[in-house]
């Protein structure tokens, strides 16, 4: 776990982006990266920042299960704390939602067939969690995840309004309108932020890729999407390196890239973990980090609501990288 100080925040529309705003902010700002699987305190970090609430605490999560979590929302409540869920519809009879519904915590449904998939909390309007894992027992022990903590203002009001397209008016998937912003600058870093189907987040991770120049490496809890797995096989073969996992229940699936991939010569494995890979993230030239709660597939292009972060970061991608090599190397076994 390593944090990476940042200061001077500037927001600018750029790449393609969503809505023009630009405006400048001094601010003390710091990225936190974490996985699962390792001995980063992920579920400690999370109760702690829940704990530490003090204004308002908004979460938009696919799947939440964990005592601990909900203890802390609960708490948060009670000390005055104006505490706002978003859940898939298939959480209404789970036991967390009754209970967070019984102690006078507001939850919305997304009420249709595809998924709520987000997995992200904004906490006082200044920290914003978000990532691939879940909130459940497994997700955070048994699988593998990664977890971004982003403390910024700006970025966190950027997730609000995402979050109140769903919790205020009810728009979920191709309903909700395009009313982000895309394209940050902090320090001398870049942060770009995508939420699906709005957004053409696909489009956007297909141009990075197309603009790889040495490697990229890729985690996949699911890998059926057609154009993205184009993008990577062109890429291979321009002469970039490819390499790849994808969790090994997939790779079987309907629509799965993963053969189409070992033919065009990308070097790719089934994960290792017997439990779930369910990591989804792209490095690009050691340089650039995709991820977030977008499985690589059509369902996440054009159905679902998910939320994409990219990260240009030498630093964050090595912690990535350093991830990534510690799955493909249980991949090999």
């Amino acid at each position: 776990m390593r944090r990476i100080p940042l200061i001077f925040i500037l927001v600018l529309c750029c790449w393609g982006g969503n809505k023009e705003n630009i405006s400048t902010v001094s601010n003390d700002t710091d990225i936190e990266v974490l996985f699962t699987r390792s001995d980063d305190p992920v579920l400690e970090r999370i109760v702690s920042l829940l704990n530490s609430a003090q204004k308002s605490i908004y979460m938009a999560i696919y799947e939440l299960d964990l005592p601990d979590v909900v203890k802390s929302l609960i708490d948060a409540k009670n000390r005055g704390v104006k505490v706002e869920v978003v859940m898939d519809d298939r959480m209404k009879g789970k036991w967390a939602a009754k209970k967070l519904l019984s102690e006078g915590i507001p939850v919305v449904f997304d009420d249709r067939e595809p998924y709520m998939h987000n997995k992200f909390i904004i906490i006082d309007s200044a920290v914003v969690i978000t990532g691939s894992a879940n909130l459940k027992e497994s997700s955070i022990y048994r699988n593998d995840n990664n977890v971004v903590i982003i403390r910024s203002r700006l970025i966190a009001e950027n997730y609000i309004k995402e979050f109140e397209e769903m919790f205020k008016y009810k728009k979920f998937g191709a309903l909700s309108p395009r009313n982000t912003d895309c394209c940050f600058k902090i320090g001398n870093y870049r942060i770009e932020i995508y939420f699906a189907p709005e957004d053409d987040a696909e489009g956007r991770m297909i141009r990075l890729i197309n603009g790889a120049r040495k490697s990229i490496k890729f985690a996949a809890f699911s890998f059926t999407d057609n154009e993205l797995g184009g993008a990577l096989i062109y890429a291979k073969k321009r002469g970039v390196n490819v390499i790849g996992i994808i969790e090994r229940k997939s790779v079987k699936n309907r629509g799965s890239e993963y053969k189409k991939f070992m033919r065009n010569g990308i070097t790719v494995f089934p994960d290792g973990n017997p439990y779930n890979m369910h990591s989804k993230y792209i490095i690009i030239d050691d340089s650039v980090v995709i991820t977030g709660s977008y499985n690589f597939s059509r369902s996440a292009q054009r159905f679902n609501d998910e939320n994409v972060l990219i990260i240009f970061s030498r630093r964050i991608a090595k912690e990535y990288s350093q991830n990534f090599k510690k799955i493909y190397e249980e991949a090999k076994l």
